[in-house]
């Protein structure tokens, strides 16, 4: 396995299960209903549903990243809002977040081995370190909607 394969492996490791930490992302999501998403067990904290927006506004722009577009995020694109609360937006909510994971990892199969040492447009890190921090990224959310998923 090469660096371009294995890290594609732990962004699905991250995403879908087998990681060595635990359940992945969409393992923690499984059985979250629109009403537990929507709640807010901390009043000051970010709710699944927002959290779940946020971790695919991110892996959107990393995608976009990679592409060469520098990709910033505005407030509400970083945090967008929560499209109506119904069953049914819950359930595209996570088909979107489903549909940008499965497009990264297809942006990352495309890469050039070397292309990882590549500087990353507007940032001052290459793009291995970008690939291992939304990795990251997607696990530290996944840690915070296990623990908020525990309180609803």
């Amino acid at each position: 396995m090469n660096d371009i394969e294995f890290l594609a492996d732990q962004l699905q490791r991250a995403y879908r299960g087998e990681a060595w930490h635990g359940p992945g992302l969409r393992e923690v999501l499984a059985g979250v209903t629109a009403e537990q998403a929507r709640a807010k067990p901390a009043p000051e904290a970010h709710n699944i549903w927002e959290l779940v927006m946020h971790i695919g506004a991110w892996i959107w722009a990393v995608r976009r990243r990679l592409g060469g577009d520098p990709a910033e995020l505005s407030p509400q694109e970083d945090w967008p809002a929560i499209d109506g609360g119904s069953e049914e937006a819950w359930q595209r909510t996570l088909a979107a977040l489903d549909e940008e994971q499965n497009r990264l990892r297809e942006a990352i199969g495309a890469l050039p081995l070397e292309g990882l040492r590549a500087h990353v447009p507007g940032t001052k890190y290459s793009v291995r370190f970008m690939l291992e921090g939304v990795i990251q990224h997607n696990l530290y959310h996944a840690g915070q909607i296990a623990l908020l998923k525990k309180m609803v």
